[in-house]
Formats: C-alpha cells, sequence, structure tokens
C-alpha cells in the first residue's frame, strides 16, 4: 500500500489511531531539512489558518500528520496539506492547500467537509491519469456514520470526482496491475448488511471494478488492508468483529474481474472466520507477506471459562492455494506491555499459566506431557515495577536464580526467569524437557516489548 509521501520537516501522528488538536505547525514538524523551511511552512499555514481554528491530526493511517508536503499537481514542487477545525462549528473539518510562487508560499484552495472527526487522509493514483488524488475520510462519532470523498486538483482548482459512505477503506494494488485501488466496505447495522465495493482506473478516470456482497450479520468491520498474500499474489484482508467473544477475518483475492475467498476448504480447528477476540492481520516475520492471526488454546485449559483462558496468537501464511501454513505463535500480555514468542522447537509440547495473585509473575511457560498431563516449568516471565527493582534483584541472586533481563521500559522491568531444578519426569519425557529449554540468548531473541493498539 502507498503511503503519504512526507517530506522530513513533517511530524508523524502525534497519537496513533487517535485524533489529535494541535495549536501550531511547530508542534508537528520534525527536524527540518533547512531552518528556512521550518519557518516558512509554519508562517505559511498560521498565515492563512482561519481565526479560531486549531490542526487537527487523521485518526488513521498510524503515521498520518495535520501538515505534510504533497506534489499534488506533479510539477515537482509539493504543496503544503493542512487539515483544521474551528471554534465556530463542531460538524466541520477543514482542509487548507498551500501552493509555492516564486519562493513564497500562498494559498491555493480552501474547503471544508461535514464532520466531527478527521478519520482518513491518504494521497494515491487511482484514476490512472498521473495526478494523485486526496482522499479524505471523515467521521460522525459513530463506525456506520463516515464518508470519504475523493479529490482532483488540476490548474489550481479542487474537484470532488467520488463520494462514498464507508466503515472501512483500504489503498492499494489490488489487481496487480500496477496501479493502486481503493476498496470501501459499507455495513448498515440497523439493515444487518454489507457491501464491499472496489474502485480503481478505467481509461484514466475513477471508476467502480467490482462490487460483492460480505456477511451482513456481524457488529461492525474494523479494519481494511491491502497487502501480499502470497509471493505472486495480493490480498484484501477484512477484519470483523461478531459479537462480544468473537471475530473474523477474510481473505479476498482479484480473480478474472472479480473477488474470490480462496480459503473455503481449510481443515478443522483452522478457522480465520472466527476466533474469540480481534487479533489483525500483519506481517509478523517481517518477511513482506501478510499473515492472519487466529487465537489458539494452549494444553491443559480446557476446563477455564473463556475470559481466563491465556490465548496463544497464532499466525498463518495463505499457501496460494485453498490452505494455510502456521508461521510462528506468540504469547502476548498488554497489561504488562509483554510479547513473547513460542519458540518452533516447542511445538504442541507446552502449555501456560497466568499468574493472577502474584504482582509482579504474568505467566509461566511449562512443557506438557499430551499422555500422561505432567508438566514441568520452562520458563516464567515477570514484570516488576522499577521501585521494586533493586529487592527484587536481590532476591533472585540470593535464590540463585538464572534469570535474563529482557527490557527496562523506565516504569517496569520485564524479566524471564529459568528453573533451578530437575523436575520429576520419565526418561523419555525429561529428554524432551531438556530439548526444550532455552539459553540467555534465545529468550532475548524471542521477547520483544508490547505497545497497546487501542
Amino acid at each position: 500500500m502507498k503511503k503519504l509521501l512526507r517530506c522530513a520537516a513533517v511530524l508523524t501522528a502525534l497519537a496513533a489511531g487517535g485524533c489529535g488538536l494541535v495549536d501550531s505547525p511547530n508542534e508537528l514538524m520534525r527536524a527540518p531539512t533547512t531552518e528556512g523551511e521550518y519557518q516558512s511552512i509554519n508562517q505559511a499555514v498560521m498565515q492563512y489558518l482561519p481565526a479560531g481554528s486549531r490542526l487537527t491530526v487523521p485518526q488513521q493511517p498510524a503515521e498520518s500528520s495535520a501538515v505534510s508536503l504533497q506534489d499534488l499537481d506533479r510539477d515537482g514542487t509539493p504543496e503544503v496539506i493542512a487539515f483544521y477545525t474551528s471554534e465556530k462549528s463542531d460538524y466541520e473539518i477543514g482542509v487548507l492547500i498551500l501552493t509555492q510562487n516564486q519562493g513564497r508560499w500562498e494559498k491555493l484552495v480552501s474547503f471544508t467537509g461535514v464532520g466531527t472527526e478527521l478519520d482518513y487522509v491518504h494521497v494515491a493514483d487511482l484514476s490512472g491519469d498521473g495526478l494523485p488524488e486526496l482522499l479524505i475520510g471523515l467521521g460522525g462519532g459513530s463506525p456506520s456514520n463516515k464518508e470519504l470523498s475523493v479529490y482532483s486538483l488540476s490548474q489550481g482548482r479542487i474537484r470532488e470526482i467520488l463520494k462514498q459512505p464507508y466503515s472501512v477503506v483500504a489503498v492499494g494494488d489490488l489487481n496487480q496491475d500496477g496501479q493502486d485501488e481503493l476498496a470501501l466496505v459499507q455495513h448498515d447495522q440497523n439493515e444487518l448488511t454489507s457491501k464491499l465495493a472496489l474502485y480503481g482506473a478505467g481509461e484514466k478516470r475513477l471508476v467502480k471494478l467490482t462490487e460483492q456482497i460480505l456477511e451482513g450479520e456481524v457488529k461492525s468491520y474494523e479494519r481494511a488492508l491491502i497487502g501480499k498474500a502470497s509471493p505472486q499474489t495480493n490480498g484484501l484482508f477484512l477484519e470483523a468483529e461478531l459479537g462480544a467473544h468473537s471475530a473474523s477475518t477474510e481473505l479476498l483475492i482479484w480473480d478474472n474481474g472479480t473477488l474470490r475467498n480462496p480459503l473455503t476448504k481449510l481443515p478443522p480447528g483452522i478457522n480465520p472466520s472466527f476466533k474469540p477476540y480481534p487479533l489483525y492481520s500483519e506481517d509478523i516475520n517481517q518477511d513482506g507477506l501478510i499473515e492472519i492471526g487466529m487465537h489458539i488454546q494452549p494444553a491443559g485449559t480446557e476446563d477455564l471459562p473463556m475470559a481466563s483462558i491465556p490465548w496463544i496468537a497464532s499466525y498463518y501464511q495463505w499457501d496460494g492455494k485453498d490452505s494455510l501454513v502456521h508461521v510462528e505463535s506468540r504469547y502476548r500480555n498488554y497489561v504488562y506491555g509483554l510479547d513473547f514468542q513460542i519458540p518452533k522447537k516447542w511445538k504442541d509440547a507446552f502449555t501456560l499459566e497466568e499468574d493472577d495473585e502474584t504482582e509482579s509473575q504474568i505467566v509461566s511457560l511449562y512443557y506438557y506431557d499430551e499422555k500422561s498431563g505432567k508438566t514441568a516449568l520452562l520458563l516464567s516471565l515477570q514484570g516488576i515495577p522499577q521501585q521494586d527493582w533493586e529487592l527484587a534483584e536481590e532476591a533472585l541472586r540470593k535464590q540463585q536464580k538464572s534469570y535474563v533481563v529482557l527490557k527496562d521500559t523506565g516504569e517496569m522491568v520485564h524479566v524471564a526467569v529459568q528453573p533451578d531444578k530437575t523436575p520429576d519426569l520419565p526418561p523419555s519425557s525429561l529428554e524432551k524437557y531438556r530439548s526444550m529449554l532455552l539459553s540467555p540468548e534465545e529468550i532475548l531473541q524471542l521477547y520483544r516489548p508490547l505497545y497497546s493498539p487501542l
């Protein structure tokens, strides 16, 4: 997916996933390429902002900013685009576009749209005419009350070429023609209907390429993403929330002018159309391909209520045919901000237990013998408040515990504590257990800090 082409002088979003208000471009700028450029853009934006206005940051994509540089007319000189709200109205979002004339910034055009929040901003050539379009999505306070406008700038004039309601939106080269497409999902919560419309280039203008009915009996569509589903094929990944304890992911690929779901014959136990909680698709292993996330219940936790199950986040890649291949699994704890990859050598011979009673204990990971049901500790992960770490570390040393400091976040110290006793297991099980133990180097490689998506 093409992202906003921004100058190094423009700061990315102040808060990922949130729409923020700022007083001036000073609060948006990174270190500029030159001090003069910084001052010029700053003064120009403040000069042309209407009285009583404040800059506002788009909610998505996460890296968006309130002020950006974009060459909208492809003349080699970028324009400044700024988004703002006004204290005069709670239902208007303003757009200001400045252009350079003999080294000076001048107002090229300004306009407003109806909405209480700036939901989405993107720049991409969708029509195939060589000029990028400006996509602006405005929200009205609810997921189902959003509207996307696509604008084209030509000869100093802005023209709206498409206006459509939407729930989620994605831009990317879905049909792999070298040109970006626009995918819009519209979900009607009252009528329980959903449809997907795909727009793209047709004779150098924006046209609807195809439309498809989706599952309407969902709570909401939460996210859409266009990316590589396999080395040869791009895909559209749709994330939906079905209810309080259920979510789904649907993969759609372009197939001779229509969209098709290739995952219709999956084996039992692998069902991306149902998971207990949302788990968005992402490139989990940084190989350039998007993986589908699913929750897997650890062995030995069958008697736990759903809310108490320490779910494992497992990620799968499409095999390019009609099935999924497991890539990796992770234990994630958003309360403590910890993400631990399950080693491949553990396979299905492990389980885990979260400790809600001990303040610092996050989770204990165990070897699990499926036949006997016996367990043996492999590793425990702890989150110790910074002010308590000195005493905790002293206690670990006195107990002669082997431990690895994973990260000091400033507020919390993440620690992995290794077992110090040989478990009482049969010889064959003990051999398997020992092969699953991790070295300090392996533990550090498998850990990473986790930041909440909320």
